[in-house]
């Protein structure tokens, strides 16, 4: 199988991000996932070379069974720790607490690590993501994570950031689909060499979505599925996306994304079909925002 750009990103501080995520919230009508269930998923997305793994502080079990996890494949000769690159988050009751030292080291005590690969403030929480930045920025130096970022941060958060931060985000994670393409930001980041990570890349295939002419089209031109189509699109646009896909079919499905390319004009195509819809609503998710 020829493979299309699927060597990792290098972050600003020479760290190498895979580009693509399997992202793992054990939420709503996740959380009776069972731990066998759950290093399974992981085992498959291991086979299918998806070695990107997302998670949070509030995404329920979800950082305990990757650290279960992890550790029975290890002890199973399957795996090794540094087959995977680690990204958490510091949720937003954590950010209002102020003390994320606290909450990186549970993160890395219930993970199993010494070190996280990405920490991510989960959102710019207004009056507080400034200063708990600079309070990452220590947590950094301290060699607690190899690399830092913001999620949910739009270019005048970013900006904000620029007059008092000594690191500016390695990585940046928002929602990012041809719904919501995001040029701005997609632009900023490039020209700061921050890198993009795209959760909700799939926008959870509603109507919107896997009912779209041009994406079904699309589709069978490539011979791809409309989520291989929209997944190829953030790959190609520079940017890792984050998908959650739980059935080993669907593994695989995904996995696939790296064996064809988008032509630049369908490339164009794509992105006409920008709404600037966010499944994901800013202001129901961060007070303030």
């Amino acid at each position: 199988m020829q493979v299309i750009g699927d060597s990792d990103i290098k972050l600003a501080n020479g760290v190498e991000m895979p580009r693509l995520f399997q992202g793992l919230p054990l939420i709503m009508g996740l959380k009776d996932i069972n731990l066998n269930q759950f290093k399974q998923i992981i085992e498959n997305s291991y086979n299918a070379n998806i070695k990107g793994l997302d998670t949070s502080h509030d995404y329920g079990k979800s950082e305990r069974f990757i650290g279960k996890s992890i550790k029975m494949l290890v002890k199973e000769g399957l795996v090794e720790r540094d087959d995977f690159f680690i990204t958490s988050k510091i949720g937003n009751a954590q950010q209002y607490e102020g003390n994320i030292e606290n909450y990186v080291d549970t993160s890395l005590k219930t993970l199993g690590l010494e070190q996280l690969d990405l920490m991510l403030l989960h959102w710019p929480v207004p009056d507080h993501y400034i200063e708990n930045w600079k309070k990452l920025e220590k947590i950094y130096r301290k060699g607690k994570v190899k690399a830092i970022g913001i999620a949910n941060a739009r270019v005048r958060h970013l900006k904000a950031m620029e007059d008092v931060a000594e690191i500016m985000p390695h990585v940046v994670q928002t929602e990012i689909h041809p719904f919501n393409v995001c040029e701005d930001l997609q632009e900023y980041c490039k020209s700061k060499h921050i890198a993009l990570q795209a959760c909700s890349s799939l926008c959870l295939m509603i109507t919107l979505v896997k009912e779209n002419p041009i994406l079904l089209q699309l589709g069978v031109k490539y011979n791809k599925s409309v989520a291989q189509i929209m997944l190829r699109w953030n790959i190609q646009c520079g940017i890792a996306p984050i998908f959650r896909a739980f059935k080993t079919h669907h593994i695989q499905e995904i996995s696939e994304i790296f064996s064809f390319e988008i032509t630049k004009e369908d490339m164009n195509l794509i992105s006409t079909l920008n709404q600037n819809f966010r499944y994901h609503p800013e202001s129901s998710n961060c007070a303030g925002f």
